[in-house]
């Protein structure tokens, strides 16, 4: 008799701990279906709470464990029961903020099983100076129904410059939660105390230049100098620098971060200098205002010149009528029509601390030039109402915007805003204000910077790869010489990450470099680049987060489960259940093989391998002896 093998122990703490981002019950079964095909195969057994996120769905192994006659049975785990969780889902905040602008910060909260139960939301600010983090907003929520997004503001405004961190911390008195993992979401703010600089340009001293460089010149975050097209040496202008001439240098032109064009002539700017204000805006994150007018918009519109400065508008001039500029045409203003994105533009909100919109009591404006629609990515923000003036691409259109590479372009149709002073005189300043801002908005954090991250979000799933993109100039603002730069990476807690990120110049863009960042770990990390000739530091923070899929549904879907094992010949159990029924549900499908011979073993005897050792060694004297060997 043989003694029986020894069984080996099974680690299932190991066995079943949990490996991957996703759940893929259909193809995980499937798998095993293909690899364990026999006619012996009774069935399997599935212990599982139904989820899946990945991969196909469970009708497919179903179909195949029918064909091949095996039975599947699924043991249901986990609650049916819906959990309680608060979550905060996300953040939004901007990165970056003008000293002296008050500022929002927002978290979505979502729940399952807290309806209409009360949550404190607590808002943490810890600044440059702040030793820990201070409490500076605290508030409580009803949540409305389960899984519902719920949208919690905060206005800041900063007194100070510098590196803000805040912390969303949200919780549930009274109640267990499933996790308490997702109740926090921290977030970094830079303040920075640098003014704009804005070059404002006229064709002709218009009404709506003249109050717009007034408000630009008295605020104290804008620099602002004006060039007067119209305008001779010995002319007094309220700004910083007066010019003559367009800014003839790389560097002159990069010095700003918005122009703002009042009906400009733009044929006084050679190719040269298109080309480079092109340049500037897409590349540099320049922006741009451009606001039509009857003496030098109609030249645009049809100069071929022009085509490269047409390009950057969002908009599709049209060829003026003879009515334009008619007085007959132009004796009745119309309300400004806002789209429903106008109607939710922060830059467009004019009033503090009022609900109807500064715009409300305004009677409108009386022309606006006529536009053959919008172009493709553009955003229409408000159309002229005049019905008679409605043409093949619609009603005019008074205002719109549009990414242009990095930077911004706003598009103002007419040059009549500053009969908004008829209602508030304030409310024309704040307009300029917040449109030279939203103008700024891919410059106003870098200024002359010679390097900066260019990067799809700030948030990111563990087990992602992260493209980045990395913009480097040389004191000159040309591309570096190098083909490869290195990035210094800090982890969770400032911990470096050896070696860093290696990026390689991007072929296409010769001021760009590219490569890939795999987090390892969940948490916030820190990217940063020595910009070349320079003691300055550019740097960029990454939010690596746990997949959201494992969390979507924390309660056994028993519907998956029944409809994994329908057809199949076996069933549905409940934990309790199984132990029980397993058994009497597989049937035995073993087969017993007979041999009907006796084998002969021969070649394993004693006596036999002394023969042949003998017979060998026999061969081996008779060659000795007759000298054949």
């Amino acid at each position: 008799t043989h003694d029986p093998p020894e069984t080996t122990s099974l680690d299932w703490s190991e066995i079943l701990q949990p490996r991957g981002l996703t759940t893929r019950l259909g193809d995980s079964l499937d798998k095993l279906l293909v690899e364990a095909k026999s006619p012996t195969l009774s069935g399997i057994v599935i212990v599982s709470d139904g989820a899946t996120n990945a991969g196909r769905e469970v009708t497919f192994p179903r179909q195949r464990a029918t064909d091949q006659g095996v039975r599947l049975v699924t043991v249901g785990v986990g609650s049916t029961e819906p959990p309680v969780n608060l979550e905060l889902s996300r953040v939004i905040a901007p990165t970056d903020v003008q000293k002296g602008d008050a500022f929002e910060f927002s978290a979505i909260l979502t729940g399952q099983g807290i309806a209409g139960r009360n949550v404190r939301v607590d808002l943490l600010q810890q600044g440059p100076s702040d030793l820990e983090p201070q409490v500076v907003y605290s508030e409580e929520q009803t949540l409305p129904d389960d899984g519902t997004p719920t949208d919690v503001k905060f206005d800041l405004k900063p007194a100070e410059a510098g590196t803000y961190e805040y912390t969303v911390r949200a919780s549930l008195e009274g109640a267990v939660e499933t996790r308490e993992d997702d109740n926090q979401l921290s977030r970094s703010v830079s303040i920075y105390d640098r003014p704009l600089r804005v070059l404002v340009t006229a064709g002709a001293p218009m009404r709506d230049y003249q109050f717009a460089r007034n408000a630009l010149h008295r605020h104290p975050s804008m620099d602002i100098d004006i060039w007067l097209q119209s305008g001779e040496p010995g002319i007094s202008q309220e700004s910083r620098r007066l010019l003559f001439k367009f800014p003839e240098t790389i560097e002159d032109l990069y010095e700003y971060d918005v122009l703002v064009m009042f009906d400009a002539d733009w044929s006084t700017l050679d190719a040269e200098q298109r080309t480079r204000l092109s340049n500037w805006i897409s590349n540099e994150g320049g922006g741009l205002i451009t606001v039509a007018g009857d003496v030098f918009t109609p030249q645009l519109a049809t100069d071929p010149e022009l085509d490269d400065i047409r390009r950057l508008y969002p908009v599709l001039l049209d060829e003026v009528s003879l009515r334009l500029g008619s007085q007959d045409a132009a004796t009745t203003p119309y309300p400004i029509g806002f789209t429903q994105e106008g109607q939710v533009a922060e830059f467009l909100k004019l009033e503090e601390g009022e609900d109807k919109s500064a715009f409300e009591e305004f009677e409108g404006v009386y022309r606006t030039y006529p536009t053959r629609g919008s172009k493709a990515g553009a955003t229409i923000y408000a159309e002229f109402t005049d019905p008679l003036s409605r043409g093949v691409g619609g009603q005019p259109i008074l205002l719109a915007g549009q990414r242009y590479g990095q930077g911004q372009v706003l598009y103002l149709g007419s040059p009549e805003m500053w009969r908004l002073r008829s209602v508030n005189a304030s409310y024309l300043d704040r307009f300029w204000i917040k449109a030279v801002r939203k103008a700024a908005e891919g410059r106003s954090k870098r200024g002359l910077q010679r390097s900066m991250f260019i990067l799809d979000g700030r948030e990111f799933v563990l087990g992602q790869t992260i493209p980045l993109r990395l913009r480097a100039l040389n004191p000159q603002y040309q591309p570096l010489v190098t083909d490869t730069l290195s990035l210094d990476a800090y982890g969770p807690g400032g911990t470096p990450i050896l070696p860093g990120p290696e990026l390689r110049r991007d072929p296409i863009r010769p001021a760009e470099y590219v490569g890939d960042f795999r987090p390892l770990t969940p948490g916030r990390y820190r990217l940063e680049f020595a910009v070349p000739d320079s003691a300055e530091r550019i740097s960029t923070e990454l939010e690596v987060q746990l997949p959201r899929q494992e969390a979507a549904s924390l309660i056994q879907e028993v519907d998956v489960l029944k409809q994994t094992v329908e057809g199949t010949g076996g069933t549905y159990l409940s934990l309790a259940e199984a132990a029980g029924a397993i058994p009497q549900l597989l049937p035995n499908k073993g087969e017993q093989i007979v041999i009907d011979q006796q084998i002969r073993e021969l070649w394993d005897r004693q006596w036999l391998m002394f023969l042949l050792a003998g017979l060998l060694s026999l061969e081996w004297l008779v060659r000795k002896l007759l000298k054949l060997a």
